[in-house]
């Protein structure tokens, strides 16, 4: 259990990638940050900045996974985050806040849980896999969630080169209502061509092989169905340019996801102008694919850090 003072940080993430629904996602370096310190007494608060929250969603998220460790106690600690991931918009943003929760529990918790402790917590909290376990873990993540146990998967370092520009629209697709556009049934052909897909996907991601991911970002599933409400998607999805892998919603969307290895600039100023056609304004972020996942380092270490 820490006494002190400890900077947390936790990365945004991209779900889905076109055909890994619920399975496969990667972590990106856009980032919530909490500085925790004793206190009189307990409390979360948020530093000012484009992404404050304007109602109690994320704190929820984040008060989840810290009461998930902690069962219920909440010591004499201030919490004061600082978020730069937009909240709302298919960035994994609930996901953060409830790894950003685990992780302050488990410094503060008088047995840290195990890695594997926490991979279940943040799976059942945010009900699949996709978003929490590259929150928790960094890099590229492959999982499968098991009936009343921990999810089983496989989390690797991204291919070397590839980089991602995500696009966010000023429009709100919220979650809920993304899923509830998904269909009960799908015909075998449909699934036969994800099936085919997410396996590919997954294999290159993890060989390190780019060639393929334009094939393997094709989707029946769920894009089909999300398009007509984030216009200027199924545009996208037909750029053919320097540098471009493969485009695909991130997560539920509304953010479209491009995965590049050159030209980002190039790439985002497109997406934009494919919102703009349709009257929609949107801001573009050129982002790695961060390592990192969740990092705990005390204040007097980020000290150092920073004098240094």
């Amino acid at each position: 259990m820490s006494n002190g003072a400890f900077l947390v940080s936790v990365p945004a993430s991209s779900a889905n990638l076109g055909p890994g629904f619920d399975a496969i996602g990667l972590a990106l370096d856009l980032w919530v940050r909490a500085t925790v310190q004793p206190a009189m007494h307990f409390s979360v608060s948020f530093k000012a900045g484009l992404h404050v929250p304007t109602n109690a969603g994320f704190e929820n998220e984040i008060l989840r996974g810290f009461d998930r460790v902690m069962r219920g106690e909440r010591p004499n600690f201030s919490i004061v985050v600082e978020n730069d991931i937009p909240l709302g918009k298919g960035l994994g943003a609930s996901a953060a806040g409830a790894v950003l929760g685990l992780a302050i529990g488990a410094e503060l918790a008088p047995e840290r849980p195990s890695i594997d402790q926490l991979a279940r917590h943040a799976t059942d909290l945010e009900g699949h896999p996709d978003n929490a376990l590259p929150a928790l873990l960094g890099g590229v993540v492959i999982a499968a969630q098991v009936e009343n146990a921990a999810p089983v998967y496989l989390r690797f370092d991204p291919p070397a080169g590839l980089s991602a520009v995500v696009v966010t629209p000023h429009i709100v697709l919220p979650t809920a209502a993304a899923r509830a556009l998904l269909p009960a049934q799908y015909d075998r052909a449909d699934v036969v061509f994800n099936v085919q897909r997410a396996a590919l996907l997954a294999a290159s991601l993890a060989a390190g092989a780019t060639a393929p991911l334009r094939v393997a970002s094709g989707d029946r599933v769920h894009q089909p169905y999300r398009a007509p409400l984030v216009p200027g998607f199924e545009e996208m999805l037909k750029f053919e340019m320097p540098g471009l892998l493969s485009i695909a919603l991130s997560g539920a969307g509304p953010s479209v996801l491009a995965l590049v290895e050159s030209n980002a600039a190039g790439i985002g100023e497109a997406m934009k102008a494919a919102f703009a056609r349709e009257g929609i304004e949107s801001d573009a972020f050129d982002l790695g694919i961060t390592k990192r996942g969740a990092t705990v380092t005390p204040l007097a270490e980020e000290a150092r850090t920073a004098s240094a």
